[in-house]
């Protein structure tokens, strides 16, 4: 169980302090934040997440690190936003099979106002 740590949760942190952060050698970065992790979690519990692409590929976006962007011959074929109810059942199966959290992904910038279910 969590104990209670002088490791505080921050919220504030300054471009030079993530800049540090960043520059550590990975094992340290690793070790830094198993410590604050476990000073606020349970060390051996593990939360199951379940990831759902309601929008997959033909994004406008030029980021060279995904796969959905128009920008890049990834073979990766465009589908249609998912159908509300479609999402809602996945959720539920999530549910289901011990998820505690469901998050969506789409390939977009940010949704169209046709795209948004007002009900």
């Amino acid at each position: 169980m969590p104990s209670h740590s002088p490791v505080p949760l921050r919220h504030d942190w300054t471009r030079a302090e993530a800049d540090a952060l960043i520059a550590l050698p990975f094992s340290d970065l690793i070790f830094r934040a198993q410590t604050v992790h476990r000073a606020h979690f349970d060390a051996n519990e593990v939360q199951m997440s379940t990831l759902l692409s309601i929008k997959t590929g033909g994004c406008p976006e030029d980021c060279g690190y995904c796969s959905q962007s128009t920008h890049f011959e990834t073979g990766l074929k465009a589908t249609k936003l998912m159908e509300t109810g479609e999402v809602v059942a996945a959720a539920r199966r999530a549910i289901e099979g011990g998820a505690s959290r469901f998050c969506m992904g789409a390939a977009w910038r940010s949704p169209k106002d046709r795209d948004m279910d007002a009900g």
